[in-house]
């Protein structure tokens, strides 16, 4: 029964992929105005977010965000902070056509991808929030009873989920590296703003979410 718990976990892994919020958003646009390898350097920096989220989530500390409002305050904030520099940095990107090989891995730029897709993940309070809900559900109410012991193969069952949102995530990303070069630059750099007011428009929210968390009463 090992490979039903492995798929029912990579399920859920795609599961909390597929909305199309910020992070996908993101990727999507370095997929489509810089390439796929782009995009591929911004979801090794989600990965690594992700697996530190749903590590909280097996671990059973994800308490610490549903009960601590210093937390989901600095997550509002710094997450709303970042979301709107990354969206203005997408207004303001030029479309590549490069077609170099991959960047050398002790480039600068790859570096700063990296940084950009881990800090927009680790900072997105929604990224925890799927994670409880999804993740948490499995382990707690989801998990049956002829599957192998949680405690033994919970990990193995993290790693599926990951696998999950990566291969959604860079199923994206290859589709829209892919037609990128159908589309005309101007038709691109537009592409590129749309997705940056969107970063915007989910920045700005997260910082009215911290303003209703400071306003609500106790």
């Amino acid at each position: 029964m090992m490979l039903g718990m492995l798929a029912a976990a990579f399920v859920i892994g795609v599961a909390v992929a597929i909305p199309p919020g910020a992070v996908i958003i993101s990727g999507g646009q370095r997929a489509i105005t810089h390439g796929f390898w782009s995009a591929f350097n911004f979801f090794i920096g989600v990965l690594v977010a992700d697996a530190f989220y749903a590590l909280l989530v097996y671990f059973g500390l994800s308490t610490l965000f549903k009960d601590s409002l210093a937390f989901k305050l600095i997550l509002w904030v710094l997450g709303g902070a970042w979301l709107c520099w990354l969206g203005l940095s997408a207004i303001r990107t030029r479309v590549e056509f490069n077609t170099a090989a991959e960047p050398s891995p002790i480039s600068d730029s790859r570096w700063k991808v990296i940084r950009d897709g881990l800090l927009i993940t680790l900072f997105n309070p929604l990224t925890i929030i799927s994670w409880i809900a999804l993740a948490g559900n499995f382990f707690e109410t989801l998990w049956r009873p002829e599957w192998p012991a949680r405690e033994s193969v919970g990990l193995l069952a993290i790693i599926a989920m990951l696998v999950g949102t990566q291969t959604w995530a860079l199923g994206v990303a290859g589709v829209l590296s892919a037609i990128r070069r159908m589309i005309s630059p101007r038709v691109l750099h537009w592409v590129s703003v749309v997705s940056g007011i969107f970063l915007i428009i989910y920045g700005l929210s997260g910082w009215w979410s911290a303003v209703n968390l400071l306003l609500k009463p106790v």
